[in-house]
């Protein structure tokens, strides 16, 4: 039996381990998995927490907002996906502490799963753990030009800097500097604006007839009000319970530590696709 868990605030309707769970039996390889809500994370000291954890015999945990960038800071060995994004959602808790980002790993699959050609120009909303994921996998399944739309000035600007270093035309912009109109290809959400514990829509006011494709890393709902507006506009909509199914299978995937396990496990996405998408929406 593996001890596995999730870290983050207000994850109580986690499909986390509703999709590890299920995964562990049809590969018979038995799990527990627990939630650890943190709410008041003011008080708390997430690397002594996490210690706690590991004396407690827990192996894994996913983590999610908003200790990403901290689990990566944490961690003693950093997989190559974590050097590039300094963000993790997973950690494998041994002796050391080894960290993992399956938001980027998943999303690269959610991008050659719904695209097959690089974009012109993409609007991503936010530069935290989720979005700093997301732009480096636009960066490597390739785009022209990248706006980047996060209000903490420190966080916009080195992540800028840092995708321009690897060859990415990358520009910091304001909501102010969007003008009503949007033309960009796609335009994906990364904040947790929209989440029912943080509900809201940033591009309210926008007119999207000339986008593309949405994506909204939001999940619960399924149905937000960016994705509502979305659909007002007859866009391509590309839910963030594509990216749960997608990060969640490289989770199963690294947790295990069965690489052999990939064809079978991915020869089921549609049927896992399915049911998560008629259980959530």
């Amino acid at each position: 039996m593996l001890n596995l868990g999730l870290v983050g605030k207000y994850i109580q309707k986690s499909q986390a381990p509703n999709l590890l769970t299920k995964l562990s039996k049809e590969f018979n390889f038995p799990i527990s998995y627990e939630l650890f809500d943190l709410q008041n994370i003011e008080e708390v000291n997430f690397e002594l927490f996490i210690n706690e954890l590991k004396e407690k015999k827990i192996r894994g945990i996913n983590v999610t907002f908003p200790f990403k960038e901290i689990a990566a800071n944490i961690s003693h060995k950093k997989a190559e996906e974590v050097e590039i994004t300094k963000s993790s959602n997973l950690l494998l808790l041994d002796e050391k502490i080894i960290s993992r980002n399956t938001d980027y790993l998943g999303f690269e699959k959610l991008l050659n799963y719904h695209f097959k050609e690089k974009f012109e120009n993409v609007l991503v909303l936010g530069g935290g753990g989720i979005g700093r994921s997301v732009c480096f996998a636009l960066a490597k399944f390739g785009l022209n030009k990248l706006f980047l739309l996060e209000k903490d000035i420190k966080k916009s600007t080195q992540l800028i800097d840092e995708l321009k270093k690897i060859g990415v035309d990358a520009v910091a912009i304001s909501l102010e500097q969007l003008d009503k109109q949007l033309i960009f290809d796609g335009i994906l959400n990364c904040t947790e604006v929209g989440h029912e514990h943080s509900p809201g829509n940033i591009l309210r006011n926008k007119d999207l007839k000339k986008i593309k494709w949405i994506f909204d890393a939001v999940y619960i709902p399924a149905e937000t009000e960016l994705i509502k507006q979305a659909k007002q506009a007859r866009l391509k909509i590309i839910s963030g319970i594509d990216l749960f199914i997608f990060q969640g299978m490289e989770g199963f995937i690294i947790f295990s530590d069965q690489e052999n396990l990939r064809q079978n496990l991915y020869k089921n996405v549609e049927k896992i696709r399915e049911f998560y998408f008629n259980k959530l929406t």
